[in-house]
């Protein structure tokens, strides 16, 4: 018994040893070891070490949130809106009934819309990366078609919504670069460029008035090293993944920005033309250089992120806001436009998002 114990108590010695000792280790430098409980004894090395060995096997030590897919491309699980699973298949009688909802919800927010002098309402669908990369997929997770988004634009038409699946589609098969993130849930700059470049010829054909980048905007210009993305850190591989960053011209044009938190009128940035990540706080961007004096609400999620320069470049004056924030119950969206009036309202939204419930709710008094 006594020895027992002894191999016990050694064992538990042993380990309080060992995992200080590959926290030190594994850290990237010295600057970044913490002499503190939460880092010594952090036991995230141990899931790291294992999704590192599973993953050239194509199995996810957290399946839920990523899915391997085929020469290292890594795809959003099941845990947000049902991805993976929702995109398997035809779409349900109450995903079909949702689109017709949708649908009427959508023609009510237009006209609520025109009443306050908003001149173009339009929402732009930013497509999974599963839709434009099937074949990196597993092969249990090819998306059906048609799939839900189907069912979404056969109810609500495509009057008000942009979708930019084929123009991507005819877009891969001509770059040789990727237009998503291998690692990342997210489209890259090269990706969300055709999108916009898209969006800019469906909105163009009503809003003739309107000056976009020239198509020059929309080409690589150069290609720069990149970590590993959101998908890749769910499974705590961030450091053990590179991959290529396509920039575009759009990103080197004469813009420069000053970013206002709107309640508060207060400068948050100035200079430049950078990324503008999600804002759950309405977040004003000004623009010297746009080529339009225009102002537009832009409520959107953060497929919109890479796109930012371009909105900057193309507007004076861009608010922007989380969708969900805008049009929960009691959302922003109808102070926003009363109060600011803008010109335009135009919403990016995730495919697997454009299916809300809350896009079926109608504005005031419709």
């Amino acid at each position: 018994m006594a020895r027992r114990s002894a191999i016990f108590l050694s064992a538990v010695l042993l380990s309080l040893l060992i995992v200080p000792v590959a926290n030190i280790l594994s850290a990237p430098n010295f600057q970044a070891i913490k002499w503190e409980k939460t880092f010594l004894y952090n036991m995230d090395f141990g899931s790291r070490w294992l999704a590192k060995v599973l993953y050239p096997l194509g199995i996810s030590t957290d399946p839920k949130q990523v899915i391997i897919g085929r020469d290292g491309w890594l795809y959003l699980g099941d845990q947000y809106a049902q991805a993976v699973s929702v995109d398997r298949r035809s779409p349900t009688e109450a995903e079909i009934k949702l689109g017709q909802q949708i649908g009427a919800a959508t023609a009510a927010w237009n006209a609520y819309l025109s009443s306050k002098g908003v001149q173009l309402f339009r929402i732009m669908i930013g497509p999974n990366k599963g839709t434009i990369y099937p074949e990196r997929l597993p092969t249990w997770a090819k998306p059906a078609s048609p799939n839900a988004t189907d069912a979404l634009l056969a109810g609500a038409g495509t009057r008000y919504y942009v979708d930019p699946r084929i123009s991507l589609l005819a877009a891969k098969a001509n770059h040789k670069e990727p237009l998503y993130y291998k690692t990342d849930t997210h489209w890259n700059f090269l990706g969300a460029g055709i999108a916009f470049r898209f969006f800019a010829q469906q909105v163009g054909t009503v809003a003739r008035q309107l000056r976009w980048p020239l198509d020059r905007a929309y080409e690589v210009s150069r290609v720069v090293p990149r970590a590993g993305g959101d998908l890749a850190k769910f499974l705590r591989l961030e450091a053990d993944f590179a991959e290529s960053e396509p920039i575009i011209y759009a990103l080197d044009l004469p813009v420069e920005t000053t970013q206002y938190d709107f309640d508060t009128k207060q400068v948050v940035h100035r200079g430049g033309n950078p990324t503008v990540g999600v804002q759950f706080r309405p977040l004003l961007i000004s623009s010297d250089g746009a080529l339009n004096k225009k102002k537009v609400l832009w409520l959107r999620d953060s497929v919109g992120t890479v796109i930012s320069p371009l909105m900057a470049a193309t507007f004076s004056e861009v608010l922007q806001l989380d969708w969900s924030e805008g049009i929960k119950p009691g959302g922003r969206i109808i102070q926003l436009v009363e109060d600011w009036k803008p010109n335009y309202v135009f919403f990016t939204v995730v495919e697997r998002s454009s299916r809300a419930e809350w896009f079926a709710n109608y504005p005031p008094g419709y």
